[in-house]
């Protein structure tokens, strides 16, 4: 769906706020929430913007009022985007993103991805730590679950945990979420 789970929401906003990233990367911006938070945290929600932020979202019937946030969008897949776009960003967020690829694809995104966290830079990967069955929301294909993501698979990968879907904490939320960080 556009929108992904609130247990993410105050891991991103403590680390936009502490590590002040100058350029923010959201892929799969959905909705654009990712945009509020980081001009809420970041630029206080004052322009002129200090924090360049781009979007990417492969179905453009998600445009809405929060996408103004954003300084550029591109509207097309993250495999796209990436083979158009060299740019390394402060903080790449894959937030509620990654389970939508087979685990075939998302394992070299992943690799990709990190090619363009700038050096000390951080990507943030948040996904459902149990397979939910989603099909196409809204006739959006790319809506679809394909995967479920362990620990075990994104911490040989170099990635730390920062949150455990399966930690007491998280049971308030609907959706049982873990998240991950690498940083570059």
């Amino acid at each position: 769906m556009p929108i992904g789970s609130f247990t993410v929401v105050p891991h991103v906003a403590r680390h936009l706020a502490t590590q002040r990233p100058k350029h923010v990367l959201d892929l799969g911006m959905g909705s654009g929430f990712y945009g509020a938070v980081v001009r809420q945290w970041l630029d206080l929600g004052v322009r002129p913007w200090r924090t360049f932020l781009v979007g990417v979202e492969g179905w453009a019937d998600y445009r809405n009022p929060l996408w103004d946030l954003y300084d550029f969008i591109v509207i097309e897949t993250i495999q796209e985007y990436l083979s158009r776009f060299p740019d390394q960003f402060d903080c790449v967020i894959l937030g509620d993103v990654l389970e939508h690829f087979p685990s075939e694809e998302g394992l070299p995104l992943l690799g990709q991805l990190k090619t363009r966290v700038a050096p000390g830079g951080t990507l943030i990967v948040a996904t459902p730590a149990v397979f939910i069955d989603q099909p196409a929301v809204y006739g959006n294909e790319l809506e679809r679950h394909r995967s479920i993501w362990t620990a075990a698979q994104l911490e040989a990968l170099g990635f730390r945990t920062v949150l455990s879907g399966h930690e007491p904490q998280v049971a308030l939320s609907p959706t049982v979420l873990s998240i991950w960080e690498w940083t570059g």
